[in-house]
């Protein structure tokens, strides 16, 4: 198979060329974790193994509090962070390919207290470069070529793509959206259908859904867990946007379904929860009796995720419930934004459940209409000045695709202003 660069990286080179808002690709342009990066910078300059990360008499942090502004400081700040460095480096070499016993612990416990079940550190969890190359890693060690694994659609594009890298044959079932109702619908049928076919063996879910936003409630979970029990299925579910959950509804993991928890390998990261995409770090939860496999072949993918910033990490990780309470009503402020920006011009749109993009009908917008996904996003880039992703990019069967736009509402809030500014100007208005 030919491999392509994906289509969400291709709109963000374009945003670049064009000066466009970027609304494709799903990153903020808003600071990370203050913590998690006084962390990784503890860590980058040589800290000591106990748990402050004392660089010479005292933390950075402790340092520049104490300093006040650069300004009053005897030393110029280089010259500053040069003195604390710690000559003996711990954190910038080799670590576990797996993951620092630290980040590990870490992780059982924020899963413990996210999603009320408590992974084994040592025999279940593996800290991945990014969900991505978690996907990777645990499709290759759970699937062999010419099996086949059904993807729910809309779907992220790495992952049909990565299940053909390794071979792998994509079935696809599909989430149709009742605008009527106002909300979005998984034929389950499809998906008991497919699932009892020989060929078969897992299936890729995401929740909350990228692109629709997508929560997905305890019966249908339910429902999703009966075929896949009884048909013996895999599943790889990827919640990285289990904070980003609206209008009072919860993340529930398909992991924590009875019945489950041994056929499920869970993908998740920092990227979105920290607001630090670029700094791939992930990790994925596996039945003990697979994370050996799956270590392995991380280790030969890409050998372990970023030392420092997997101490960074652990900052974010054993931050209090309230930090992780806060981040949905951040976002759901955003959403409101957009969906009034595109509304205005006439786009219609399910209201996404979780997640962090709008899904959304262009085919009632004048100066779109009769152009195809392609043409439509490509119009907005260059003309308008608004960047997404065209909707078809997330499908491979059916008609569905043809009418949608994604949008992601993750920027701050002067970014969301501007492109709705600049939407405005489509058909006139």
């Amino acid at each position: 198979m030919e491999v392509k660069e994906t289509v969400i990286r291709l709109m963000t080179r374009l945003a670049v060329e064009h000066g466009a808002v970027n609304l494709s690709q799903g990153f903020t342009d808003e600071a990370p974790s203050y913590d998690m990066v006084w962390g990784a910078i503890a860590a980058s300059l040589g800290g000591t193994a106990d748990g402050e990360l004392r660089l010479a008499s005292m933390t950075v942090r402790e340092a520049f509090e104490q300093a006040g502004s650069p300004n009053d400081l005897d030393l110029p700040v280089r010259d500053l962070l040069a003195a604390l460095q710690n000559p003996r480096d711990q954190f910038n070499q080799y670590s576990f390919p797996f993951g620092m016993p630290e980040l590990r612990r870490a992780i059982a416990g924020y899963t413990e207290r996210t999603l009320g079940v408590r992974p084994d550190e040592e025999a279940e969890i593996t800290v991945v470069l990014g969900a991505s190359e978690g996907m990777a890693a645990v499709l290759r060690a759970l699937f062999e070529p010419g099996d086949e694994v059904v993807v729910v659609q809309p779907f992220h594009e790495i992952y049909p793509a990565q299940l053909e890298i390794f071979g792998l044959v994509p079935r696809f079932v599909t989430l149709h959206e009742d605008a009527t109702a106002g909300h979005w619908a998984l034929d389950v049928d499809r998906l008991d259908a497919l699932a009892r076919e020989p060929a078969v063996k897992g299936l890729v879910f995401n929740a909350p859904h990228n692109p629709t936003g997508k929560v997905f409630d305890h019966d249908e979970l339910r429902a999703i867990a009966r075929v896949c029990v009884e048909s013996g299925l895999w599943v790889v579910t990827d919640e990285i946007y289990e904070h980003m959950v609206f209008d009072e509804l919860r993340h529930r993991s398909l992991r924590t379904v009875d019945g489950m928890a041994e056929r499920t390998a869970l993908v998740n990261s920092i990227s979105k929860t920290g607001r630090a995409t670029g700094w791939r770090v992930g990790w994925v939860i596996t039945p003990a009796e697979v994370t050996g496999k799956v270590r392995a072949i991380h280790d030969n993918l890409a050998v372990q995720a970023p030392s420092p910033l997997q101490r960074g990490a652990i900052k974010l990780l054993e931050q209090p419930p309230a930090f992780f309470e806060a981040i949905a009503g951040h976002y759901a402020a955003k959403r409101q934004r957009l969906l009034a920006g595109l509304a205005a011009v006439g786009f219609r749109m399910t209201a996404p459940q979780g997640a962090y993009y709008l899904f959304a009908d262009y085919t009632g917008v004048e100066a779109l209409a009769g152009m195809s996904p392609t043409q439509a996003a490509m119009h907005l880039v260059r003309e308008v000045g608004v960047a997404c992703v065209p909707g078809d990019n997330f499908y491979r069967e059916g008609d569905d695709g043809r009418r949608y736009l994604r949008f992601a509402f993750c920027r701050g809030d002067e970014t969301l202003a501007e492109g709705a500014a600049r939407l405005a100007r489509l058909n006139g208005r």
